[in-house]
């Protein structure tokens, strides 16, 4: 602001004023009014502020701002007449934001400004207006939390948001739309941003973000969960069963559901027995007696006379047997006296019982031959139907393999030198693979296949033949109708012979191809794109991913080189069923969890899928972190993203490692290196974040990897030192990134220690060869702190260019040292040495990465485009099934001793929250789930028979040596 120095100034323009006022007739005796009085403004983005007044009758309007006159240049003044002939004069100004920063820089007060308007009668003055700079800053005062809450009860969410001029506005988004609290009036926002749900519905089930807006920009909170669930309750009692006796005192049941309601969204279970039962008492039966016979009765005429008795002595009661026997008896009363006809008549009588048995037994034996002779028949027909069957199914057989022989445009039988193989399907529903197009290899015998099994589509131009196992299988395919040369098989790009070298060991066998020993199948790596992408989806990189189709058998999905797997046990899919899986690494930094300063993400973002799958039993995650857990300085959270992948992901909370209670979904095992998740409900992406504890300072393990291009005769020489998490996937990815613009490794990957203490990593050049010298002489660069903790960008690196002074120096060696704040700090070296070779590489004194967990070499752009395929349950898997179905029976039942599955958990170090086992049908096979994803290692078996040992359980390490092959432990 400028002000008018001199009074003598302001009195002339007061006179001039004056003088315009007896020139304007129409603004005689009236003072000015103000149609528009200034306003409050707000300076956006460095956008000037503007101040605008109109009044009525005026001579001139000047703004006046922190009792200074504004100078007339500054001024904008506008003149006009509305339709009844009143003049108005309009005047406005622009305010900075330097000015408004000066006025606070002075005086710590608002920079304001009125207006005063003239007329010949006098001055009015405006309103006040204050002029602000506007701001909202990121971080919330109160974030809301998770929480579930039952059924039809009020709930609040908290939400407090950050400050900002002026004072943002409070919205709320319900699963990212905004809620209408004068629609849905479930729904209020109290003043202070807090959101009440007056009566929380199954529908309020969703992810709540709290916005704060105002003229500069929003800021979203932390996403919470709010799962709305219903307790259990019974239903009533069924009727009375009968008594379990029959005979005396029993007992007789009855029984309840917990379906009145069932329990929903983790809600409690009903409290109390469902079965009740009470004594109850049955009369015994009681076998019936037969009465003393009659006396017989007078002679008939036929010679006959009889007797009876009563099945009355006792008679039978509550299910008690009738009397054996008969109840009347005869005899011949005459002394055989009687006419030959009636002798006759009572000879077929009295034998006539006999001859009915004789009859009734010579029918069983006739009944029993028929059925013996139509058994007969009925085998003979069925060996002829399946001796006719076989032989017509081997001569269709013949036939296809005979039509997959021709090529069009060419007459049947026409003799083939060259063709392509393609590989027969060796599956079975345990793990049917898809993977890329699968090119042929070059055949060399004639041996047919039966295709049976074969899933290939039909192709006349294919060939299909057994290899003979003296050939070995990475040869280059050669095109039918061009002779197999050296010189054309070298023609081919190097797509063609990783693809051809990644196909499976094939042997002449029988059709079927089963492992020996075994009846699983190896899993085919022949899939097409069309079926690959039905597996993976749009967003998702092959060359990061696995996949494959998993029965109830299980299986594994592994990224290699990155460890990143899926472990899917025995049993989680049910029996019949199949489904295709996949798990992918995201390195785009658009999939990662927004966090704030304090946070750092210390693993790869995990995808699997397909989402919202469900399991009978947990499936198992695993992948790297880089905390470092020694000092027990961390707190850390499993985020979960349910968002759909078309979306901006939504992440929240899934597990708060320390803090998991029976709501509490997943189990989550954080070894030293590794984080293995336990989830029966597939989410969209996983990622593992964490910060330091109060009062203390976490340490994030960093690996430092120097990489450069071969050195080259002439020239400068530029190589680049990368500072990525030590997670295993972050230094493939730089691998993979290098491997496109032929980098290699200069020196062994180091470790580094990196605090959260707010210092920037530094790093410095020495000991450089004479005839090098850094360019711009930038022997010391620094990476700042938030860069690397906050983990904002994949591949962090710094890049040095040496100059070379002496053109016939051939070789260059120097060392980078690695420190965080000050030398004196721990420290790492990397040491660079590079020379010219004849071919334009790298010598081969380069370090390899051949050892565990580490990127094996440095692999070019075609090697990445394969998914990798699942690994079968005879690869997976150490415990058969058998064996585990006895460690269950043995180990889950608790003892007195306690050398049960809670001794088992706490031996192999998984027993920190072991609630989550204990709630699970069978805890020892949940626990054997995580042992088979932990221990990958050939030993893993002699390290569980030691600690059984330990555990005084010889009765479970007799099991595991009698049921697996393996050698093991004596």
């Amino acid at each position: 602001m400028l002000r008018l120095g001199l009074f003598s100034a302001f009195l002339s323009t007061l006179l001039i004023v004056t003088t315009a006022a007896q020139e304007d007739s129409m603004g005689s005796g009236i003072l000015p009014r103000f149609t528009i009085h200034p306003t409050d403004a707000y300076i956006v983005k460095n956008r000037p502020a503007t101040l605008t007044c109109k009044a009525t009758p005026a001579i001139q309007i000047y703004f006046k701002c922190n009792n200074e006159w504004v100078r007339a240049k500054f001024h904008k003044h506008f003149d006009s007449t509305d339709d009844n002939g009143v003049s108005y004069k309009q005047t406005s100004i622009e305010v900075t934001k330097a000015e408004v920063d000066q006025r606070l820089e002075d005086t710590g007060e608002n920079f304001w400004c009125l207006c005063l308007a003239w007329s010949s009668e006098g001055s009015t003055r405006s309103n006040e207006a204050t002029v602000q700079i506007a701001f909202l800053k990121k971080d919330f005062i109160l974030e809301p939390i998770s929480q579930g809450v039952p059924n039809e009860t009020p709930v609040q969410l908290q939400c407090r948001p950050p400050e900002g001029v002026p004072t943002p506005e409070v919205v709320w988004l319900k699963n990212d739309e905004e809620i209408q609290v004068d629609l849905d009036i479930n729904f209020i926002i109290t003043n202070e941003g807090n959101l009440i749900i007056n009566q929380a519905r199954l529908s309020d089930t969703a992810n709540y973000t709290c916005v704060a807006r105002n003229i500069v920009t929003k800021r979203r909170s932390v996403t919470a969960r709010v799962t709305v669930y219903v307790n259990g309750g019974w239903s009533t009692w069924s009727k009375w069963s009968e008594c379990n006796s029959q005979c005396g005192r029993g007992l007789m049941r009855r029984t309840r559901t917990c379906t009145n309601p069932a329990p929903l969204n983790g809600g409690a279970t009903c409290d109390g027995d469902p079965v009740q039962r009470a004594e109850c008492t049955t009369l015994c039966p009681v076998d019936g007696g037969w009465s003393a016979w009659s006396k017989f009765s007078a002679c008939g005429r036929d010679c006959n006379n009889w007797r009876r008795r009563e099945c009355n002595n006792p008679p039978p009661q509550f299910g008690g047997r009738y009397c054996m026997g008969d109840n009347m008896e005869t005899r011949n009363c005459t002394g055989g006296l009687c006419r030959d006809s009636e002798e006759s008549d009572l000879q077929i009588q009295t034998n006539g019982p006999t001859f009915a048995s004789a009859q009734t037994e010579d029918n069983l034996a006739l009944y029993i031959s028929l059925v013996g002779a139509v058994t007969v028949f009925l085998l003979v027909c069925l060996f002829i139907i399946v001796v006719w069957w076989r032989k017509n199914r081997h001569s269709d057989m013949s036939s296809s393999s005979a039509a997959l022989t021709v090529d069009p445009g060419k007459p049947y039988g026409y003799p083939h030198d060259h063709s392509y193989v393609a590989q027969p399907d060796l599956t079975r529903s345990t793990g049917t693979v898809r993977s890329f197009p699968v090119m042929p290899t070059l055949a060399f015998s004639d041996d047919k296949i039966p295709m049976t099994m074969s899933p290939l589509h039909s192709n006349n131009s294919l060939k299909i033949k057994v290899v003979p196992p003296d050939v070995p299988m990475n040869h280059h395919i050669v095109p039918s109708n061009r002779p197999a040369t050296p010189n054309n098989m070298a023609t081919l790009p190097r797509s063609a012979q990783v693809m051809s070298n990644s196909l499976p060991d094939m042997q002449p066998s029988t059709p079927e191809m089963s492992d020996a020993g075994t009846n699983t199948r190896r899993p085919s790596s022949i899939y097409d794109a069309e079926n690959l992408a039905k597996i993976l989806p749009p967003y998702v990189d092959p060359a990061f991913a696995a996949c494959g189709t998993i029965g109830a058998e299980g299986g594994r999905l592994a990224i290699l080189e990155s460890g990143v797997s899926l472990l899917i046990p025995q049993g989680a899919i049910s029996e019949g069923h199949t489904e295709d899986i996949f798990i992918a690494i995201l390195r785009e930094e658009k999939d990662r969890p927004k966090m704030n300063t304090k946070q750092t993400l210390l693993g790869p973002v995990v995808a699997v899928g397909p989402q919202g799958l469900h399991f009978r039993k947990p499936v198992i995650v695993s992948f790297g972190h880089s905390a470092g857990l020694r000092e027990r300085n961390w707190e850390l959270t499993l985020l979960s993203c349910e968002s759909s992948p078309h979306r901006s992901p939504s992440w929240q909370n899934l597990v708060l490692i320390g803090e998991e209670t029976l709501n509490t979904t997943a189990y989550c095992q954080v070894d030293e290196r590794d984080c293995h998740v336990m989830v029966e409900h597939l989410s969209s992406r996983y990622a593992l974040i964490g910060q330091s504890a109060p009062a203390t300072q976490a340490v994030k393990r960093l690996k430092l990897a120097v990489i450069a291009a071969p050195l080259q005769p002439s020239g400068d020489y530029n190589f680049r030192v990368y500072c990525v998490a030590d997670n295993s996937d972050e230094l493939e990815g730089v691998v993979q990134s290098e491997a496109m613009l032929g980098g290699q490794m200069l020196d062994t990957p180091k470790i580094l220690p990196f605090k959260d203490n707010g210092r920037d990593l530094c790093l410095s050049i020495e000991e450089t060869l004479p005839g090098w010298k850094s360019r711009l002489g930038a022997n010391f660069q620094e990476i700042p702190f938030h860069h690397v903790w906050g983990s904002s960008q994949s591949g962090l690196h710094c890049s040095f260019m040496m100059e070379r002074t002496d053109p016939q120096i051939q070789m260059v060696t120097a060392r980078i040292q690695v420190f965080q704040g000050s030398p004196e700090e721990e420290r790492q070296s990397l040491n660079i040495t590079a020379s010219v070779s004849r071919e334009g590489r790298m010598p081969q004194t380069t370090p390899s990465l051949r050892h565990k967990r580490e990127p094996a070499l440095l692999r070019s752009e075609s090697d990445l485009a394969i998914p990798k395929a699942p690994q079968t349950p005879a690869e997976v898997f150490r415990l058969p099934p058998a064996v585990r179905a006895s460690l269950r029976g043995c180990l889950d039942i608790p003892n007195v001793k306690g050398n049960d599955w809670r001794a088992l958990a706490k031996r192999l170090q998984v027993d920190r929250y072991i609630n989550y086992f204990a709630t699970k049908p069978s805890p020892t096979d949940h626990i054997l789930d995580l042992w088979e994803a932990r221990n990958r290692d050939d030993g893993a078996i002699e390290e569980l028979i030691l600690v059984l040992k330990d555990m005084g359980r010889s009765d479970a390490c007799l099991l595991i040596e009698s049921g697996v092959s393996t050698p093991l432990v004596a």
